[in-house]
């Protein structure tokens, strides 16, 4: 009964954070970038730079309140284009071995886990759902 409560405790911990957080925040502003060539993006940084000394504007990068979009080409380039890397080779998904999955387990994965694994009988609350939505983390549920 003693795990039954502090698992209750836990879940109530993590919905009043979640719903403190959400009280204060709104959509991050957008910002969008054109880059075509090494001169433009040399524009951008230099811009980037001179932008952080304003008071406050390097906390809301940091804090996600203000995001870049890159914006397309409107004409293709003319000269042929390498392919692109998108990412690291994939790993295999981190696994948890636990009955109930909260926001803390999901929060203590590395930061650029894309997938986690769960077994058949392991259930996940739905603030843990949602902060692996938010993230971009795939649940996969074992068959046995």
């Amino acid at each position: 009964m003693s795990a039954l409560r502090d698992e209750i405790r836990a879940i109530l911990r993590e919905e009043i954070a979640a719903l403190r957080s959400e009280a204060g925040q709104g959509a991050p502003a957008t910002e969008q970038v054109r880059i075509t060539s090494g001169a433009d993006l040399t524009r951008f940084a230099q811009d980037l730079l001179q932008r952080a000394s304003e008071p406050g504007f390097a906390e809301r990068v940091a804090r996600g309140e203000l995001v870049f979009e890159l914006t397309t080409p409107t004409r293709a380039p003319s000269a042929p284009s390498m392919p692109m890397v998108t990412g690291p080779a994939r790993k295999a998904p981190e696994r948890l071995e636990k009955s109930l999955i909260t926001e803390r387990d999901i929060n203590a994965l590395a930061p650029s886990a894309r997938s986690l694994r769960i077994g058949p009988a392991s259930r996940l609350t739905p603030l843990a759902r949602d902060e692996a939505r938010r993230r971009g983390i795939r649940i996969e549920r074992d068959k046995t």
